[in-house]
């Protein structure tokens, strides 16, 4: 079964533009958590016209990002970001084994969002590695919501103006088992000693998810309908506002 996979966040920056520096640490930490589950970190490289070409400009070393991918992107935005910038990298590989990194920093009222993108990479199998992807998102940017969503469920989940459940959803509150019976698992993420600063990670199964395996789909379509019951799946516009 191939497995074609976003994990996509989105959290606010500040009333400021991090720096080109800053936004690109913040990658090489996300980076750094994915190759211990097995992409080396210096196999990220720089957007060009030719994947030949990209593979010419690493983007991170071990200590950190690489002064070729800060000067590329110094190079690219000239004077011109005040609000909002994005920055993108990929680990070199086209379809199956290729990832995508990226990142758009937005300090007006759009909150920022990060997307991570990957086709058929065995780690991300595992729910376990996806578990310890979304704790370094979370420990990373305090994102409003993360969203773990195979290819092809967006037009399978029940409610078109909130995010979809799909494999995995991180919520920024806590949440029991009580309140979603169907849930494989939950996962508190974030300081659980103080009241108020843990989210949830609601797994809809410990299975890779399978978009062809209508029992994974109608379980992920019940967390999404019993969430909306209690009120606890804002709309996007809500989280737009509310967080």
């Amino acid at each position: 079964m191939s497995l074609y996979l976003k994990i996509s966040a989105n959290f606010r920056t500040g009333a400021t533009l991090p720096t080109i520096e800053e936004q690109y640490h913040d990658l090489w930490q996300m980076a750094s958590t994915l190759e211990k589950i097995g992409l080396p970190i210096d196999d990220w490289c720089t957007p060009a016209q030719t994947p030949a070409n990209a593979r010419l400009n690493a983007a991170f070393t071990a200590a950190g990002t690489t002064d070729a991918a800060l000067a590329l992107a110094r190079a690219e935005e000239g004077d011109t970001a005040k609000e909002l910038r994005t920055i993108a990298i990929w680990n070199g590989k086209n379809d199956v084994g290729g990832a995508t990194l990226i990142t758009t920093y937005n300090s007006g009222r759009i909150p920022s969002n990060l997307r991570l993108s990957e086709e058929s990479i065995p780690a991300f199998s595992d729910y376990e590695h996806v578990v310890q992807i979304v704790r370094a998102i979370v420990e990373i940017w305090k994102p409003m919501l993360v969203k773990v969503t195979p290819w092809g469920y967006p037009e399978r989940q029940v409610f078109k103006d909130r995010p979809p459940v799909g494999w995995m959803i991180y919520l920024p509150f806590e949440l029991t088992s009580n309140q979603i019976p169907e849930a494989a698992k939950l996962v508190a993420i974030g300081d659980t000693r103080k009241k108020g600063n843990a989210g949830t990670l609601v797994i809809s199964t410990t299975d890779v998810f399978d978009i062809d395996n209508q029992e994974h789909v109608n379980n992920a379509n019940a967390i999404e309908t019993r969430l909306v019951d209690q009120d606890l799946l804002p709309t996007f516009r809500e989280f737009v506002i509310r967080f």
